[in-house]
């Protein structure tokens, strides 16, 4: 009998965590716990990728998209990788599109309301859209498509001026929502402590002085000096104390007054280190008008975060080591941090929703329906941990300057090394792109780039 009084609550529970689409994989298996199945096999060449098959159609499409081409960029796989971040490049669109058509509201979603922020869509951040850019630059870059190479830098670029006049309007947004919620942020500033540490010296979520120069090596190589100057530049903003970018400054503004080196070529290498670290989650008591109610929330751990480490390249009797221009973890971590007053707002409606369905449920059945919805309060308190995990923890860059013709290089790291012969073209540019995973390094050579687009 009380399940038949207590079905259609419960059925109407189950209603609202499927109104955004169904993100259930996420709801019912935390989103890390899933990352790492893919992430088991690669660097070896074999990681699964059925898993991530299945999860391109549901509300969290996008983020399975982003994993998937990065996996299968990682497998070798360039074809595969294309179609991916194509169809992920394309979700970002039609996100922009239906954002501008719809009013924009921090509480909008039913089902997260009731459930969790797991039932909603997922909305990639500006950080994740930027590396979708980027790595599809290098397969355009790997299978010699110069034109798609520089659609996707240029496109990666306006990602970061996108996001850099959207930032401040929306922190000022979501603080305005919170102020009407009369909720005060700032007495929940210890809860993220950790938070903080883990962004490190991230001053913006958006900016990634990695893609700025991947960008830089391609347009120099071509000749476009100009294009060229200027993204090197922005990365020597981002980080104004490395003595790699300025000598890259000085090297090109030399290039534009004619003075090129003679009887050398580039040999730039790009290197990504280890995975960006998950979130985790914590138990925030969040007020509401019947008191503190505990509601899981995402966060960032400082102890997750490795350390970064360079990678030795030597080739010639010279060497050179690389130097961090990306902290992927700090940027995951800054965007966390940005959200945090929208975020709190949805948790604290969050919590009265529940509270309130709790005390109905015991006023209309009594202690059976009490305990039913207080089960359910507690299962589907789970924080949102979703973020694309296969994302480097650090992005690395050097170079060398070496005469032309094959070149034996030699990489190493305290974890491994490699060995590789690759080609110097005088005046040209090679890029060897490098990562590092626990299985060892995978490391591609891109055809070399040279004379004008």
């Amino acid at each position: 009998m009380i399940w038949w009084i207590t079905r259609p609550a419960l059925l109407c529970l189950l209603g609202a965590a499927l109104l955004s689409g169904c993100a259930t994989r996420s709801l019912f298996q935390p989103y890390p716990d899933q990352a790492r199945d893919w992430k088991s096999g690669l660097g070896a060449g074999a990681a699964p990728v059925a898993l991530l098959d299945k999860g391109v159609d549901s509300a969290d499409g996008v983020l399975y998209l982003q994993e998937l081409g990065r996996v299968e960029q990682l497998n070798g796989d360039t074809d595969t990788s294309r179609s991916a971040f194509a169809r992920a490049i394309d979700h970002y669109r039609d996100t922009d599109e239906q954002a501008r058509l719809r009013a924009s509201g921090l509480a909008a979603n039913a089902g997260a309301l009731l459930v969790n922020d797991n039932a909603r869509p997922y909305v990639a951040p500006d950080y994740e859209r930027i590396y979708s850019h980027a790595y599809q630059a290098l397969n355009y870059w790997r299978q010699g498509d110069v034109t798609g190479t520089a659609v996707e830098l240029r496109a990666a670029a306006n990602e970061q001026r996108v996001a850099a006049n959207r930032r401040d309007r929306e922190i000022a947004e979501a603080q305005k929502e919170a102020d009407q919620a009369d909720l005060d942020t700032d007495r929940f500033d210890g809860y993220f402590a950790g938070l903080d540490a883990a962004a490190g010296d991230v001053k913006a979520s958006f900016q990634n002085a990695w893609t700025f120069y991947l960008s830089a090596l391609f347009w120099e190589a071509h000749g476009e000096y100009n294009d060229a100057l200027v993204d090197y530049k922005k990365a020597l903003e981002i980080h104004p104390t490395s003595d790699l970018l300025k000598e890259d400054v000085t090297r090109v503004s030399r290039a534009l007054d004619g003075r090129r080196p003679r009887g050398q070529g580039v040999v730039a290498v790009l290197y990504e280190q280890g995975y960006v670290p998950p979130r985790r989650e914590l138990s925030l008591p969040i007020p509401t008008i019947h008191g503190l109610f505990a509601v899981a929330f995402p966060t960032y751990s400082p102890a997750d975060k490795p350390r970064p480490t360079p990678l030795t390249v030597s080739a010639n009797g010279a060497s050179a080591r690389t130097e961090v221009l990306t902290d992927v973890g700090g940027l995951a971590a800054k965007h966390l941090k940005e959200q945090l007053p929208g975020m709190l707002v949805r948790q604290t409606l969050r919590a009265t929703g529940k509270y309130n369905l709790q005390k109905k449920a015991n006023d209309d059945f009594g202690p059976v329906g009490a305990l039913l919805t207080q089960l359910f309060n507690l299962v589907s308190e789970r924080a949102d941990l979703r973020a694309w995990l296969s994302l480097p923890a650090y992005g690395q860059a050097t170079r060398l300057l070496l005469p032309p013709g094959e070149q034996r290089i030699q990489l190493s790291t305290p974890g491994g090394g490699a060995s590789l012969t690759v080609p110097v073209v005088e005046g040209g540019l090679t890029v060897i792109h490098v990562v590092s995973l626990p299985d060892g390094l995978i490391t591609r050579v891109l055809p070399v780039q040279e004379g004008p687009l």
